[in-house]
């Protein structure tokens, strides 16, 4: 066995040091966006289909089918937010949820709801929330990871982001 003398371990233990000083600075990074981030007047809901629709995995114990429609997929690339409209279908209803994602934060805001018989409802909060353990609402997490979110930023156009939601293949957000 050949023993280990402090000159060769140096490098390695100079570079973990270095990477270790560095994470709190992207995280300070990631604050200030968030502090400084302000995002944009949001459009009504866009009509939707119930044809087409991209299905989600959902937890198997589920008997609610969800899809995205992707006519309904609008990117903002300056603020780098991704709006859509997912269809919950269940064995007596059809339900709309207007929502956007945004990937630099990992987290999701819903905007408005619809259900079968009436028209749209605002949800009542402006809040953003983490996408990440989300356990009854798994969705966005899904659709972030398959094709809206490349890393940290979104996917560059909508016919990218539809191509990678047809067959997912995993992003920053993997399981």
């Amino acid at each position: 066995m050949k023993k280990l003398s402090i000159f060769s371990i140096l490098p390695t233990a100079i570079t973990a040091a270095m990477l270790c000083m560095a994470w709190p600075v992207a995280a300070q990074y990631a604050d200030l966006d968030r502090a400084q981030w302000a995002e944009d007047a949001v459009p009504p809901p866009p009509a939707y289909s119930l044809k087409g629709l991209i299905d989600v995995v959902v937890p198997a114990a589920s008997s609610v089918k969800i899809g995205l429609d992707p006519d309904t997929i609008s990117i903002n690339q300056e603020t780098g937010v991704v709006r859509y409209v997912i269809i919950a279908r269940g064995p007596s209803a059809v339900n709309a949820i207007y929502e956007g994602i945004r990937c630099a934060t990992g987290e999701y805001r819903v905007y408005s709801r619809k259900t079968q018989d009436s028209d749209w409802v605002a949800s009542g909060s402006n809040e953003w929330k983490s996408m990440r353990g989300q356990v009854t609402y798994p969705h966005p997490y899904r659709l972030a990871r398959d094709g809206i979110c490349i890393g940290t930023g979104t996917n560059q156009t909508k016919d990218a982001m539809v191509r990678a939601l047809r067959s997912p293949k995993g992003t920053l957000y993997n399981d």
